[in-house]
């Protein structure tokens, strides 16, 4: 991953455990500290361990989102390694940090300084970044903004290091949560280096004129650059817009020069029309052509959405490849959250009526903020649907607090990690499963279940919806007169066909919200467009338009990206019902792939659409 991030951009310690010829007293301390107990592992800013991370590691492609997605998080410290040397008479470090915004308790924050070594042999393997001595810890003593602090420590040379493949990682760790706050590292800083930052959320509901926080973009190299700023808007919604503001002035693009060391403040802002959710990403380019391009995305849902699908599987695309299309073929609109870009609070939360949280097979998933936001949506009246095979094996790891929100929340006895069964039958007479039998390997689905978990129902209004066998059970559902769940103790992404994934997803769906409307979640009545039906629908579907009075209109459909891919209509339409077909083609009568496209309607009767599934 180090040929896809520069020197400033992503540090890397390997710790190495003593049972191994390269491990150190250091290293066994820093796995107890982050409490490691399976190897290989992998962890990012202090947390998100990945556990059996081994040969993904190697080209690190899989992690590229998570590494990017803690990228632009905003930081309190500066800090830069001033001067350094591995003298074999002794070595020794010089960190300047400056304070520049709160911390959050400065008890808590430990200046750290790693010594790694590269090119070590054992086993015939080579290893990089691996951790030799770890320096004593110092506090931080800065706790107001534009305060400074240097350190300076000395150490003793090992004789067995090898000064030339010497480096070393400082960074500032808060020990309460374990983040990675900042960390600098004594390697040259390269000539050319873009870095940049976003503050507040990314991911807004809200409608008209949204405004995010301030974006930086900072030139970290030694020499000056050019930065060619633009805007991607293929999955804004038709009618929908987007731009940023510099210095007072709006732009879609902006060639930005910026020397050695400035630094650029920017505000993206999106303008919604009509119902649904739309991204734009803020792209950095180098003129230098010698960065990689960055990026930053930023979504708005509108308030009318109902559910929310909450991306929590780390790097993978579980949203996209099963979850989306297996609502969208219940005929249900729904907006996606990105664990990764940041969490999602109990005031977002509230906002819709059903939260589907897909967990994947990431660690940790359903952190503590995490679960106090969502004990808050559920005491005031929300929907949960959760998933994912080791939720109760991390709740139960965790102790104390987590799993009392296991039992209180999610209805749940966590009996035992891995049942070694791939089958599941529902229950007889169960609203949501009866009929239902499904497979968890092979397929189309993820096929990624290696500890599918046993669990129990937990006090009244829980009970069993799924089971592997007579005595061991994968799913519950729980009412409790003020909130519903249901919990999957294995992954959702993992059933191996398309039809028993919609099936198992439209049973949730109807049992958590009873009577509500279909696609787009809005109830036709009153409104232009009434709908299409069939949908999902192959290869042809028939939508509905009621005029109140005859009125000069466009019907058309658009794909997610937004382009417009079929006119139906455009001109007068009489009062009453009028119905259109769409046959599944483009205007050249091309026909379109399997997807979720919109239908709208525009002119003098306004702005209307709704989400359809063409399934091939």
């Amino acid at each position: 991953m180090l040929d896809r991030f520069d020197a400033n951009e992503f540090a890397v310690v390997e710790y190495m455990a003593t049972s191994g010829g390269l491990g150190t007293e250091d290293s066994d301390a820093r796995m107890t500290y982050y409490g490691n107990n399976a190897l290989p592992h992998v962890l990012f800013n202090g947390g998100g361990m990945l556990v059996g991370a081994g040969t993904d590691v190697i080209d690190g492609g899989v992690y590229d989102p998570i590494v990017r997605g803690l990228l632009d998080d905003p930081t309190p410290l500066k800090m830069q390694i001033s001067s350094h040397s591995f003298s074999p008479q002794g070595g020794s470090v010089t960190v300047d940090l400056e304070l520049e915004g709160d911390l959050a308790d400065i008890s808590q924050m430990r200046l750290r300084v790693a010594i790694l070594e590269d090119d070590l042999s054992y086993g015939g393997t080579v290893y990089n970044h691996v951790l030799r001595d770890l320096l004593e810890d110092v506090a931080l003593t800065i706790d107001q903004v534009g305060q400074t602090q240097q350190v300076t420590i000395p150490f003793t040379m090992d004789g067995a290091w090898n000064p030339d493949n010497l480096h070393l990682i400082a960074f500032v760790q808060d020990d309460g949560t374990r983040e990675i706050l900042q960390s600098a590292n004594s390697r040259p800083t390269p000539d050319y280096s873009l870095r940049y930052y976003a503050s507040g959320d990314r991911t807004v509901v809200g409608e008209g004129s949204v405004v995010f926080g301030e974006t930086g973009l900072f030139n970290m190299g030694n020499l000056d650059d050019t930065y060619d700023i633009s805007l991607d808007v293929s999955n804004l919604p038709a009618g929908w817009s987007a731009h940023f503001t510099h210095e007072g002035s709006d732009h879609t693009s902006l060639a930005l020069p910026l020397a050695a060391g400035e630094r650029a403040l920017l505000n993206l802002a999106i303008e919604t029309a009509g119902s649904g959710e739309g991204e734009v990403t803020l792209i950095f380019h180098s003129q230098s052509g010698a960065v990689e391009d960055r990026a930053l995305t930023f979504k708005v849902i509108t308030p009318d959405i109902r559910i929310l699908l909450v991306d929590d599987d780390g790097a993978y695309e579980y949203e996209s490849l099963y979850f989306g299309p297996a609502i969208e073929a219940a005929g249900r609109g729904f907006a996606t959250w990105n664990r990764n870009d940041a969490a999602v609070s109990a005031t977002v939360l509230a906002d819709f009526d059903l939260v589907i949280w897909e967990c994947g097979w990431a660690f940790p998933t359903v952190d503590a903020a995490d679960r106090a936001a969502l004990a808050t949506y559920l005491d005031g009246g929300g929907n949960l649907f959760i998933t994912g095979q080791d939720i109760g094996w991390e709740m139960y790891d965790e102790g104390g607090a987590a799993v009392a929100w296991y039992n209180s929340y999610l209805h749940a006895t966590y009996v035992s990690d891995d049942t070694n069964l791939l089958n599941l039958d529902g229950v007889a007479g169960d609203p949501i499963t009866d009929g239902l039998s499904l497979r968890i390997t092979g397929g189309d689905g993820a096929n990624n279940q290696d500890y599918p978990s046993d669990i129990d129902p937990r006090g009244a209004g829980a009970s069993t919806i799924l089971t592997y066998d007579a005595t061991r059970n994968g799913g519950i559902k729980a009412d409790t007169g003020v909130h519903k769940v249901v919990y999957l103790a294995f992954g959702f992404e993992a059933i191996d066909n398309a039809a028993d994934r919609a099936a198992l997803m439209s049973g949730i769906i109807g049992w958590m919200l009873p009577g509500e409307a279909g696609a787009g979640e809005t109830p036709f009545a009153g409104r232009v467009l009434r709908g299409n039906s069939p949908n999902p629908f192959n290869p042809r579907t028939e939508i509905e338009v009621s005029l109140p009075a005859a009125a000069d209109v466009t019907l058309a459909i658009y794909d997610v990206k937004g382009r417009r891919v079929r006119t139906l209509q455009s001109g007068m339409l009489p009062a009453g019902v009028s119905r259109h077909v769409w046959d599944g083609a483009d205007d050249a009568g091309r026909t379109q792939p399997s997807g979720t496209y919109f239908c709208r309607v525009s002119g003098a009767v306004g702005d209307e659409a709704v989400k359809m599934s063409l399934v091939r």
